[in-house]
Parts: C-alpha cells; structure tokens; sequence
C-alpha cells in the first residue's frame, strides 16, 4: 500500500479515537486551515521558487558565451562551467531533502531560494573563472534545496487526489515565469551586459525569499530518523559520474574511455547504493519504491520526456543557426516549446482530475505525443521553414507537462511522510538523466544520416524520427507494466 501525506483538511477525528497532529496542522492553525487563501498563497509562491530552478539554466546558457570570453575561459573549461551547476543539483538531492525532513522544509526552502540569489551574484561579480565556477556550484546546491523543498511541501498541502491539479499549477506557473525571463533575459544582457544577466536571477531569488517567509507555513516530519551519511555519499558519487558522463558523452562520443568509465563507475555506486539501504534500519531512500509499477513507470517516463524535450532543443538550433536562420529566430522557435508546457500543465490536471485519466492513460498518451512531435520533423524540407519545428517542439512541450503532472504526483503520492525530501530526490535525478540522454543521442543518431558531415534537414528529421520509434516501444512497456493485475500484485 501507499503511503499517504495526511493533508489539513483530511484528519478525521472521531469521538473515541484520540487525534495526534500532523506536521501540517501543527504549522497551519484551524482558522487558518479552514480557509482557502493561505493555502493558494503558499502554492503559487511554492510554483515560483520551483520555477527558478528553470529560470536559472536558461539564463545561464544565455549569459554563458559571453561570460566566457569576458573571463578568458577555454572551451574545455567553458563547457565544465556550463554544466557544474546541473550536476551538484542532481548529486545534492537526497541529502538536502533528508536534511529539510527532520529540520524543517520551509527553512530550507528560505535558505536555498536565498543562497540562490548571493549565488548568482557571486556569479555576476566573478573576476575570474574561479569565483564564477563557485558560484555556479554554490548554485547547484541551493537550488537543490529550494526546489526538493518545493516538491516536499505540495503534498503536505493537498489531498493525494488533488496532485495532478495542484503539480499542474506548479509547472504551469514554473514555464510562464522561464518564458518571461527569457523574454527578457536579451534585452538586459544586450543593454547592460552578461553580468546584469546573473543579477537579474539574484534579485528575482531575493524577492521570492521574503515571499516565502511571509506565506509558507513551517512543515517537518515528527519522525526522527538517523542521517544515512554512507547513503547520501553514495547516491551523490553515483548521481555526479552518471550525469557527468552522459553529458560528455555529446562531446567525447560514446565510445570515450572516460565516457564508458563514468557510466560502469556510477552503475557499481549506484548497485552499492541500493544494496546499503536495503540493509540499514533508517534508509535515506525507500528503495522498495521501484517495485511499485506505477512509481517505476513515472521514473521511466521522466527519463523520457526529458529526452525527448533535449533532443529537440538540442538539435533545432545545431540545424538552422548553421544553415542562415537568424538567432531571434531560433529563440521564438525554442520558446514555443515553453507555450506547449504552459497548455500542457493545466490540461494535465484537468484531464485527471475531471475527467478520471489515469497514470496509464496520461503516460501512455503523452509518450506517443513525443513520439509524435518527434517523427513529424521527417517531413521537414527547408531549414528556414520554421513552422514544423515551432509545431514539433509544441508538441514535445505539451507532452512533457502532460506526463509531469502524473509523474510528480504518483512520485510524491508514494513518498512517505517523513520522507517528502528525500523521495523528491528522484525527479531531478531521472530529470537529469534523461536531459543528458537526449543531447548525447541527439546528434549521433543525426550524424548518420549526414552527408559530407553536414546537418541537413534530412539528417535532422531521421534522426529524430529514429528516436521516435523508442518512445512507441515506451508507451507500450508502460502500458504493459501498469495493467489493473501488476497494479493489484504490487498493492
């Protein structure tokens, strides 16, 4: 059975049955509780902070190119810098989620949106690309924080039946605000420089910080559970060499000693991970979670949509930029991806929580939209013709808060109540993983079809038509693997 986070409006009491608090009623007084404004306060503050964990990246691979020539950096170590961040947000998960479990979730929430912006002005102040790549670590840790925080909170806030609606308000809000800022993320840079770029992200992250002390109620498991040192060293040595190697895979090839190393290092961290928190009395993960269909399927599918939305980010602009198409151009383009996000997350909720749509339904359908949004790049001719990208890349978009939505609440839905941060961990980890699958797979597969070494529009819709046929081999897996009778053996 799941276990499920006890929302204020859910405790029953009855006259024989003495009442113990939850974390959430001890944070939330009964006047309060009873009323709704608190409540849609706190969440659409909890939707902004969540969206700064993708605010950050987009204004950072704007700022990056220019940052890098300014500081003097090599491509090598430019490409290092660019990437740190991702990966120590991907490594820090788990244990700032444990960390927010047993002190408070709203405190490390504060802190983290708060060490987001001294981070970016660390960044912005850099004189050297020592201090830069500092603050960009120090940015992956906080925004770790803020974001585990974000996803530990919602499900102290809602039924379990109302996730899919309450995660549609937090992703919807999340890509409305990465579309504004990178709006105007061009204007700032052109107008004032790549350092204005990085203080705009500080002073968002600031004022998101008194927002969330003023609105967000306190919120901490009751549980004290033993901080699990071995396994949260475990997790972040397998989690930095799992997304290390993936991403430089996209440069290296797959073929790299270093590549093929990461990847069998962090398979036998991450095996020797699994094995230690099978064993220990106060695991820092629930790793039986996986045995679950409908937790492994949204993992699945989160390794998926993250792929599919990289390969088109990645591969669009590597086709039009070299064949002439202007760089606004391009930007419109990849922005529209963000307008389908924006259409997919509050359709998500409403199709769940409405019309009944099932984890099934949702993960199936939206696989086969990426499937779909991928295949349909073959019948591109010209690459100055936008329109088929711009529409592809909507689809993906939708696609991907189609399954978000599902995915996060059946991840949260299944977290135990003392351990919302530590469960929370495992979206940005399969986020990552599947991020860095599709800008590693992306261009070899192109590259087949290439002629003389030149992306062609024909290259380009192959080889995303060629990564279409997985994505219909994952809806079908899926489908299989969340049938009414593996559900029932799993309960």
């Amino acid at each position: 059975m799941e276990t499920q986070v006890t929302p204020p409006r859910a405790a029953a009491r009855t006259a024989t049955t003495p009442h113990i608090q939850t974390p959430t009623e001890q944070a939330w007084p009964a006047h309060r509780l009873r009323a709704r404004k608190p409540v849609v306060a706190a969440m659409i503050c909890i939707a902004l902070v969540g969206g700064m964990q993708g605010v950050d990246p987009a204004l950072h691979s704007v700022a990056m190119p220019a940052a890098a020539k300014a500081l003097g950096m090599d491509p090598s170590l430019a490409s290092f810098l660019k990437s740190i961040g991702t990966i120590v947000l991907a490594a820090s998960m788990l244990g700032v989620g444990i960390i927010g479990d047993r002190h408070g979730r709203k405190k490390m929430l504060v802190a983290g949106v708060m060490l987001m912006g001294v981070a970016a002005f660390v960044t912005a102040a850099a004189p050297t690309p020592l201090v830069f790549g500092a603050g960009r670590v120090l940015m992956g840790v906080s925004t770790a924080m803020s974001f585990a925080m974000c996803l530990a909170l919602i499900p102290t806030l809602f039924e379990k039946k109302d996730l899919p609606k309450a995660f549609g308000l937090f992703f919807g809000a999340g890509a409305t605000l990465i579309v504004l800022a990178t709006s105007l993320s061009g204007s700032i840079q052109g107008a004032m420089g790549w350092r204005a770029t990085y203080v705009s992200t500080a002073v968002l992250c600031l004022a998101l910080s008194i927002a969330a002390v003023r609105l967000l109620p306190e919120n901490r498991t009751s549980a004290q559970r033993k901080f699990d040192t071995v396994g949260v060293v475990l997790a972040a040595v397998g989690l930095i060499a799992l997304v290390y190697s993936i991403g430089q895979a996209s440069t290296r090839g797959w073929g790299s000693p270093l590549v093929i190393g990461g990847i069998f290092l962090a398979m036998v961290v991450l095996g020797v991970f699994a094995l230690w928190e099978r064993r220990i009395e106060s695991p820092a993960f629930p790793v039986e979670l996986f045995k679950k269909p409908a937790f492994a399927a949204a993992c699945l599918a989160g390794v998926l949509f993250n792929w599919a939305d990289a390969s088109l980010l990645g591969q669009y602009p590597a086709l039009a930029l070299p064949a002439g198409v202007p760089a606004s151009a391009v930007s419109v383009v990849v922005a529209i991806m963000y307008i389908g996000m924006i259409c997919g997350a509050p359709m998500a909720g409403i199709a769940q929580k409405r019309f009944g749509a099932t984890n099934r339904t949702m993960f199936t359908s939206g696989l086969l939209l990426c499937a779909a949004g991928l295949a349909s790049q073959i019948f591109l001719q010209d690459p100055h013709n936008i329109a088929l990208p711009a529409a592809g890349l909507f689809v993906v978009g939708f696609a991907v808060m189609w399954m978000q939505n599902p995915q996060s609440a059946v991840i949260m839905g299944s977290a135990p109540a003392d351990q919302l941060g530590a469960v929370g961990a495992v979206k940005p980890a399969v986020g990552q993983f599947g991020f860095g699958l599709g800008f590693a797979l992306a261009g070899p597969m192109s590259t087949i079809f290439m002629q003389d070494g030149v992306m062609t529009a024909h290259a380009y819709g192959m080889g995303l038509a060629v990564q279409a046929i997985f994505f219909v081999i994952a809806a079908v897996l899926i489908f299989l693997l969340l049938t009414p009778r593996n559900r029932r053996a799993t309960a």
